[in-house]
């Protein structure tokens, strides 16, 4: 068994892309700020999800309110071009996630943890 048979799930990356943000009314640069292009930079990307053993989303109360926090790992093939910070969509379940630092695996494939919010916190 090759370890292309191994990556049996798609997704499509985003690269994600750090602007100046501007507030406005005359104040200062307040520094940069991240956002995702419309159309994927990587579309189509065999890969291979998993999950973490104690589940890949956990409950957790915050302030009268629900929120999910949950860590998956993805694995790419060996030269897939990914970045920490990057979004990763799960083709299968159109699911969000963000990319953690990517580790290249003895030149064998890319291990990347991903991680994924249903709500914002606040600060």
């Amino acid at each position: 068994m090759a370890i292309e048979d191994f990556f049996r799930h798609s997704c499509n990356i985003f690269r994600r892309v750090l602007s100046e943000s501007d507030p406005g009314y005359g104040l200062p640069v307040s520094g940069k700020t991240a956002s995702y292009p419309a159309e994927p930079s990587l579309s189509g990307v065999q890969c291979f999800f998993s999950t973490s053993g104690n589940g890949s989303e956990v409950p957790m109360e915050a302030e009268g309110r629900n929120t999910f926090s949950g860590a998956n790992e993805l694995a790419l093939p060996s030269g897939t071009d990914i970045s920490q910070g990057d979004k990763v969509v799960d083709v299968r379940f159109d699911l969000s996630y963000t990319a953690g630092f990517p580790e290249d695996i003895r030149g064998q494939y890319i291990s990347v943890p991903l991680y994924r919010r249903t709500a914002e916190e606040a600060l």
